[in-house]
């Protein structure tokens, strides 16, 4: 075989591959940018931060009418346990504020959001930074990338051997399940710095979301206890510091004397600040009250 034979087979080869990789991403079509995404069930996968980017364009503004916004501690919470609204979860491992503007961002346009539930916990506003890429990802991605193609697999081996979930519909997702935190606390003393880009985005992100009719909680990620005892003083400065740097709202406080009980409970986080299946089901059922209570709903 001649040197350029093999050159065009080659060529050729690799042309047929994209060709059908770009005809497989079209016909999943696992992001609901091409045909309506009303009332379709689609998830995300380990790359979260570009799948809800390419989500929130369409498929998040065409079925949900509430968002939560957060870091991880609360990508658990699954939209179940809240009554009224369908929440979309927009939450992300490692999420910042910038993250979290970038997202909601890309479903305003189109969103009309009738309640939005909003984190407060010092990291979230403590940086700005754009991870795994987050700050390339584009609508073009859609039909190819690496991301799209983990999401792919997993939408292909799910129609072939259906596994128990992990992503689910409604952006939330499941955090590993390991040992549940022990009593007491040898982690890091909280950062009590905060980044003035990222307060300044999580401010704008909930002006924008008001200003279009958006009613918004505020929500204190519950501390492990031990963990709360020994950041006491981080997290309350930063409690006070939300409370005159952010849009007025309400806030549910699960740091508040009220809730002690549910944060000496060891068997309700992984860690310091991450909800076990159990704890994450429980702080729903209280905040989905808490939330209702704060709206005034009836």
């Amino acid at each position: 075989m001649s040197a350029s034979l093999w050159l065009a087979m080659t060529l050729g080869l690799i042309a047929l591959l994209i060709g059908l990789h770009i005809l497989l991403a079209w016909r999943l079509d696992l992001f609901g940018i091409y045909r309506d995404p009303r009332g379709r069930a689609l998830i995300t996968s380990e790359h979260e931060r570009k799948a809800k980017y390419l989500l929130n364009q369409a498929y998040v503004p065409a079925n949900f009418d509430a968002l939560i916004i957060g870091a991880s501690a609360s990508v658990n919470w699954h939209s179940n346990y809240f009554t009224g609204y369908r929440f979309y979860n927009e939450s992300i491992e490692g999420g910042d504020a910038s993250e979290e503007r970038r997202l909601v961002d890309q479903a305003l346009p189109q969103g009309h959001f009738k309640v939005a539930l909003v984190a407060l916990t010092p990291r979230v506003t403590a940086l700005h930074i754009l991870q795994d890429g987050f700050d390339q990802v584009t609508r073009t991605e859609v039909l190819g990338s690496i991301s799209s193609l983990g999401v792919e697999y997993d939408a292909v081996m799910d129609r072939i051997h259906p596994r128990p979930p992990t992503y689910f519909p409604d952006g939330s997702h499941n955090l590993p399940v390991h040992a549940p935190a022990k009593p007491g606390y040898t982690g890091e003393k909280l950062d009590p710095g905060q980044d003035p880009e990222a307060v300044a985005d999580y401010r704008s992100v909930v002006e924008e979301l008001m200003d279009r009719g958006t009613r918004i909680v505020y929500v204190a990620y519950p501390f492990y206890e031990p963990a709360y005892n020994y950041n006491k003083d981080v997290i309350e400065n930063y409690m006070h510091f939300a409370a005159t740097e952010m849009p007025p709202a309400p806030i549910v406080d699960f740091n508040a004397p009220e809730y002690a009980a549910f944060r000496n409970d060891s068997t309700n986080y992984l860690d310091e600040i991450h909800l076990s299946p159990t704890g994450a089901d429980k702080l729903c059922r209280m905040l989905n009250e808490r939330m209702h209570e704060a709206l005034h709903d009836e």
